[in-house]
């Protein structure tokens, strides 16, 4: 369990989520273009088979 600080908070989300989130996006895109990639060469591979 982590331990959340006892105070006041600001209102508006801090600067430290708006980094994170933009380096998230990208690894996303980045996960997401390679599991397309991966995926088409697979089915390339599945019609060869199926073809030959």
């Amino acid at each position: 369990m982590t331990t959340q600080p006892i105070g006041p908070r600001s209102a508006g989300p801090s600067s430290h989520w708006y980094a994170s989130s933009a380096a998230c996006n990208r690894s996303y895109l980045l996960a997401g273009l390679r599991a397309g990639l991966i995926a088409l060469v697979l089915l390339a591979i599945l019609a060869a088979i199926v073809w030959f």
